[in-house]
């Protein structure tokens, strides 16, 4: 059974719906209200996107289920369709159809001929030259590339830090994190604790910050800060339009990604503060960009202890993470929550299921079929005293072996059991050796089928036999008999 949800939780469904109601079409009448949410009443639906008003019946336990809920087919279409003028990645976001690559479920559809939300695999490839798999719903909602996320940072910004605090010779922090009055914690790129007051420095390359919405959220952030009292500055790339807040000085760098050129405008920054600056040497730039590739090197190597640290066979039976595609249990944490397809290392297995990466590395869950095949093996075996071979020695002695499970004898099964058995007669005449499991010997008394039919044939014998001697009797003692009819019949 799912999750169950509370009380705000189906309340906020109910108004999602409500909104969408037409009419109850198993049970004309009844008002949303008054249906259970796994109702399995067929509704009839309008949809209230803007500019759809698509009507649709469907039943309401689809609508509500957790998982994938159902929603308008019109609307669905429209996501997965071909894109018209001005609708395709192309046109609505030129700086993520740069990264594109290549379609993996549809090699024939470019960036040209895909909406933003659609779901199909492809190909990407960052500034910094990395190369990963994502649908492009993912990465038009805002997830990158997952070798340059690394814990909040990338190595972009870890070089502009070891160069700005090697010629400013202050210290520098990286991902420095905030919760300001009324927002979800904030992040900022440097942070620079030596000056008073201290400073915070967002870099915005174009690269992450020419998203959708990107603006608003910077603007929100920075108004934020200001309005709590904080020292920050912004340096975006050129050609970002700039951030609409009153007093913020606009600061550009760029184009592209050189930490070289965002250090110097960080310089001009702390230069016009009076604060400390010099120009490095070409060896001393090379000095810090390789401390830069150090501290990237040992954010990006994942946790002081991940999941195979904890759960070494992890690594072997990882197959992909269909949470954050190219992450493997090296880089993520035991308690991580990603869904991995796992793959049985046992030779004669070989199963795949999808499970959640804590539950394998924390509680220890396993392949499934093998731990069915274990428990169903656990519950055949008998306890003490409760062996074939201690109740019923008599019928232990005629076991001859446990088909398909070498070295089993009479102490490993149960009276009861469904396991295929051979067994041999005890009879000195006959010795047959016949298959069966316990279960049918011990409860229909089954045994030896060859002795079974050779008393049924001279059960028959002898019973034909008196039969005609009664015939012979009744009729006077004459020497002519009459054929005794097998089937029952009365004596006159």
């Amino acid at each position: 059974m799912g999750k169950r949800r509370s009380a705000t939780e189906v309340a906020a469904v109910r108004a999602r719906l409500k909104a969408e109601f037409v009419s109850n079409l198993s049970s004309p009448g009844m008002a949303l209200e008054a249906m259970p949410l796994s109702s399995t009443d067929r509704c009839q639906w309008r949809c209230s996107a803007e500019g759809c008003g698509h009507q649709w019946p469907a039943r309401l336990q689809f609508r509500t289920r957790s998982v994938k809920p159902s929603g308008c087919p019109e609307c669905w279409k429209r996501r997965n369709r071909a894109p018209g003028p001005g609708e395709s990645l192309a046109e609505l976001n030129p700086a993520l159809a740069r990264q594109f690559r290549r379609n993996l479920s549809r090699p024939d559809h470019g960036s040209d001929t895909l909406r933003p939300q659609s779901h199909d695999l492809c190909e990407w490839e960052c500034a910094q030259g990395h190369f990963w798999p994502a649908t492009l719903a993912n990465r038009t909602n805002g997830r990158g590339c997952p070798d340059c996320t690394g814990h909040g940072r990338s190595s972009f910004e870890c070089n502009v830090a070891m160069l700005v605090q090697a010629a400013s010779g202050l210290s520098v922090e990286l991902d420095h994190r905030l919760r300001l009055p009324e927002r979800r914690e904030d992040r900022f790129d440097l942070y620079l604790p030596e000056p008073t007051p201290s400073l915070l420095i967002d870099l915005d390359p174009e690269w992450t910050h020419n998203r959708p919405g990107g603006l608003e959220r910077d603007t929100a952030k920075t108004a934020a800060a200001l309005a709590a009292g904080l020292d920050v500055e912004r340096i975006r790339s050129r050609g970002l339009p700039p951030v609409p807040v009153p007093g913020l000085a606009h600061h550009e760098a760029g184009p592209g990604v050189n930490p070289e050129d965002w250090a110097g405008a960080v310089g001009a920054v702390l230069r016009r503060r009076g604060l400390p600056w010099r120009q490095l040497t070409p060896a001393e730039v090379t000095a810090a960009l390789t401390k830069g590739a150090q501290l990237w090197g040992r954010a990006v190597a994942g946790p002081a202890v991940s999941a195979v640290d904890v759960a070494p066979h992890l690594g072997v039976e990882f197959v992909a993470n269909l949470t954050n595609p190219g992450k493997a249990p090296d880089r993520m944490s035991p308690g991580c929550n990603d869904v991995c397809l796992w793959r049985c290392r046992k030779p004669d297995c070989g199963y795949e299921w999808k499970a959640v990466l804590n539950s394998r590395a924390l509680t220890g869950r396993g392949c499934r079929r093998c731990g069915h095949a274990r428990v169903g093996a656990a519950n055949s075996r008998p306890g003490p005293g409760e062996s074939l071979a201690e109740v019923n020695p008599t019928m232990a002695e005629k076991l001859i072996e446990v088909v398909g499970h070498p070295g089993w004898t009479a102490f490993d099964l149960l009276p009861t059991s469904n396991k295929t058995c051979r067994w041999r007669c005890p009879e000195p005449h006959c010795r047959f050796e016949y298959p069966a499991p316990p279960k049918r010997r011990t409860g229909q008394s089954s045994g030896c089928p060859r002795c079974a039919r050779r008393r049924t044939v001279a059960a028959r014998v002898c019973s034909r036999s008196h039969a005609a001697k009664v015939t012979e009797v009744r009729s006077g003692g004459m020497s002519t008999t009459r054929p005794v009819s097998t089937s029952t019949s009365t004596v006159p």
